[in-house]
C-alpha cells in the first residue's frame, strides 16, 4: 500500500495509464524483484516504457509488429523462470495472436501479464482495423484468465502491482494517451476480483468498467439532477466479476462499458442474473453494433452514445418507458 503522502494522481494523470504503470510503479517492482522482463510489439514509446527500456535495457525485448510470435517469445521466458509483461495495442494482442493468447496463456498455463494499450476508441484516427472493441469478450473466453479494466492511472498502477503477484495468466486493458480523468483522488484499497462502490443511490446501479467509470459519475451529476439517485460501481475486475456488488434490490441495473454489447460486462451480469427467477431489469450500454465513421476520440463516444449526456438520455428512456 502506497502511503497517502506519495499518491498524486494529477501527475498520474498526465503519463497517462501506461505511463504511470511502466514509468513509476515498474521501475519500483524491479528493484524488489529480478525476474521481470518486458516485451514490447514495438510499442515502447505508446505505452510510456522509453524510461523502463533505459534504466534497464537488459530487461526489454522489442519483437517488432509480430505479436504472434511475442506471445511465443514470452511463453518460453515464462517458462525459465521469468515474470513475463508483453505489451501491444489491444485489438492485436487480443485478436492478431488469439490463437497463441489460447495455447500459451490457456492450454499450457503461462502466468504471462498481457498489457494492452489504446482500447476502445482511444486510437481515434487509426481508424476501425484499430479499435479494441472485442478484446473482453475475447480475453473473457480464455479459462483461467483474468481481466482488468483500470479506470484511471492510479488503479492502473494498483491493477498491475497486483497482477505482478499472481500466478496465472492476465490481461490488463488500458485506454487513452496522456491525460486521462481522474477517478480516484486520493489512495484506496485495491483488490482483483472485487469492485469499488463510488456513489451509493437507491434509484438504479450503474456497473462501469475501464474509461466509462469517469463517465458514469457524470451520468450520476446528470440523473440526480432529474431526480433519479444512482449509484455507480467501479468494476475494475472484468474476470472474475465480483457479482456480490449486484444490487437485487434496485429495480433497474446498467452497464457501462467502451466496447461491444456482445461479450462485454454487461453480458457477463445477464448471465449471472439469469440464474435467478426474480432480477432487477438490466440495460446494457456500449459500443453500437456496427463499424463508426472516424473522428476524434469525442466524436466517437457521441457516436457510439456514449458521452455522459447520450448515457443519461438512453437510461431515461428506459425509465420513462
Amino acid at each position: 500500500m502506497m502511503e497517502n503522502s506519495k499518491i498524486n494522481p494529477k501527475i498520474y494523470s498526465t503519463l497517462g495509464q501506461g505511463g504511470s504503470m511502466f514509468g513509476i510503479t515498474l521501475p519500483d517492482i524491479v528493484r524488489e524483484r529480478d525476474d521481470v522482463v518486458v516485451l514490447s510489439a514495438d510499442m515502447s514509446t505508446p505505452a510510456g516504457l522509453d524510461k523502463f527500456k533505459s534504466l534497464y535495457p537488459n530487461k526489454f525485448l522489442n519483437l517488432g509488429i509480430a505479436e504472434q510470435n511475442m506471445i511465443g517469445v514470452a511463453a518460453g521466458l515464462t517458462d525459465e523462470g521469468y515474470k513475463t509483461i508483453s505489451v501491444a495495442q489491444a485489438c492485436f494482442i487480443s485478436m492478431r495472436c488469439f490463437e497463441q493468447v489460447r495455447q500459451f496463456l490457456g492450454y499450457m498455463h503461462s502466468a504471462q501479464i498481457l498489457v494492452g494499450i489504446g482500447s476502445g476508441f482511444s486510437l481515434t484516427l487509426m481508424g476501425n482495423t484499430h479499435y479494441a472493441l472485442e478484446d473482453i469478450s475475447l480475453m473473457k473466453t480464455i479459462p483461467g484468465m483474468t481481466v482488468i479494466a483500470p479506470c484511471d492511472a492510479l488503479e492502473a498502477m494498483k491493477a498491475f502491482k497486483a497482477a505482478i503477484q499472481m500466478e496465472g495468466p492476465v490481461y490488463i486493458r488500458l485506454y487513452g494517451g496522456t491525460a486521462i480523468p481522474i477517478v480516484y483522488h486520493e489512495d484506496f484499497d485495491f483488490e482483483i476480483g472485487k469492485s469499488v462502490i463510488l456513489r451509493e443511490g437507491t434509484d438504479l446501479q450503474v456497473i462501469a468498467t475501464g474509461s466509462m467509470v469517469h463517465v458514469a459519475m457524470q451520468v450520476a451529476e446528470i440523473l440526480a439532477g432529474k431526480g433519479v439517485l444512482a449509484s455507480v460501481v467501479d468494476m475494475h475486475t472484468v474476470k472474475p466479476l465480483d457479482i456480490k456488488v449486484i444490487d437485487f434490490n434496485t429495480p433497474l441495473i446498467v452497464s457501462l462499458e467502451e466496447h461491444r454489447l456482445v461479450g462485454g460486462i454487461g453480458d457477463s451480469i445477464a448471465d449471472y442474473l439469469s440464474r435467478y427467477d426474480s432480477h432487477p431489469k438490466l440495460l446494457k450500454i456500449g459500443a453500437s453494433d456496427s463499424f463508426s465513421i472516424v473522428g476524434d476520440y469525442p466524436y466517437m463516444m457521441e457516436q457510439n452514445g456514449l458521452s455522459a449526456d447520450k448515457v443519461a438520455e438512453q437510461i431515461m428512456s428506459f425509465i420513462n418507458k
